[in-house]
């Protein structure tokens, strides 16, 4: 039987971006096709791994708290760069 957890069944490969954050480099890809800026949550792929980034109070952060929540905001001002938003 195959192993389906941590598949993502999408048809759209998303926007790569390559970030660098406190002297680290990421690789990050959006998976909606396009965001706007009243976007509340958006899902995106943080190295491979599937995380969430939700809009509290005009800032970002990540659903999961284990992560920097500064971190999130870059990769948030790096879409809205992107798209103009």
């Amino acid at each position: 039987m195959e192993e389906t957890i941590g598949q993502l069944d999408t048809s759209y490969k998303g926007q790569i971006f390559r970030i660098t954050f406190k002297e680290k480099d990421f690789q990050v890809q959006l998976l909606k096709k396009s965001p706007t800026k009243d976007e509340t949550a958006l899902e995106v792929l943080l190295d491979g791994g599937l995380q969430t980034l939700v809009k509290k109070k005009e800032r970002w952060s990540f659903l999961q708290n284990d992560l920097d929540q500064d971190l999130a905001n870059h990769i948030w001002r790096a879409i809205s760069l992107r798209y103009r938003l």
